[in-house]
């Protein structure tokens, strides 16, 4: 056997990962409804708060005009969400992850807004240096502690997802997500990988559902709607976190 030229290559390589991400997609439907009660529900809210996110980014109920800096932020954030939850039944997990990470950084923003409204239009106004000066994850955390808030993504969350999904470092480890830490190069089910993409792609985003809602100033009854919609995301967010995994896993070695 030639090893060279029994290895796909062009579209035949891509059609052979196309399959693969399929069948994980199909073993990721079949098995979420028996990860518990959590799990699927909060599947299926989060879909409810996506599908609020898509009206919010565009003008569903008013056109409140200007320059929809807020309803472009919902946008984004819905976006992330989507292709998060793609990654997620692919068996992409560190990208899933990575996806949970910038929505983050937009509740972050949005929570920023909502406590001090002079910073949105600061950060309207702002060029894109002082944006990345003044507007970074880092210091938009430190001005919400300035503002004795607590930030909704806590610095211990955005770093454990900077280093386990989003930056290159001589520990990284691709698709980790078991108890033996065995890393996969192709789209494989792992059950710890879809509770945590899942939790952590629900955390921020019920925040940035909630904030949106006050930031668009929408009317009471659909501010309630969405407030009550992404508080029921929330109380469904399980264990199995970016910040408790490792601690579970130590569990079951020991």
């Amino acid at each position: 056997m030639n090893r060279e030229t029994d290895v796909p290559e062009g579209r035949d390589f891509l059609e052979l990962v196309w399959h693969q991400e399929e069948e994980c997609q199909t073993e990721t439907d079949a098995l979420l409804p028996n990860l518990g009660k959590k799990a699927p529900a909060t599947m299926i809210h989060i879909g409810t708060v996506m599908s609020l996110l898509d009206r919010m980014a565009s003008c569903w109920w008013v056109c409140r005009g200007g320059d929809h800096r807020v309803e472009y932020l919902c946008g984004r954030a819905l976006n992330d969400a989507r292709a998060a939850v793609r990654l997620l039944r692919f068996g992409l997990y560190d990208e899933s992850l990575a996806l949970s990470r910038a929505i983050g950084e937009t509740a972050n923003l949005m929570q920023l807004f909502t406590m001090d409204r002079s910073a949105l239009d600061e950060w309207r106004d702002a060029t894109d240096q002082k944006v990345r000066r003044d507007f970074s994850p880092y210091r938009v955390r430190r001005r919400l502690e300035g503002l004795s808030q607590s930030p909704a993504i806590t610095q211990e969350r955005y770093a454990l997802l900077s280093s386990r999904a989003t930056h290159v470092g001589p520990h990284t480890v691709p698709q980790s997500h078991n108890v033996l830490g065995i890393p996969f190069s192709h789209s494989r089910v792992q059950a710890e990988g879809i509770l945590v993409c899942l939790n952590e792609l629900a955390t921020p985003l019920c925040v940035v559902a909630a904030l949106g809602a006050i930031l668009l100033d929408l009317d009471k009854d659909t501010r309630l709607r969405i407030l009550n919609c992404a508080r029921t995301l929330a109380v469904h967010i399980g264990g199995a976190t970016i910040t408790e995994i490792d601690a579970f896993h130590q569990t079951l070695r020991d």
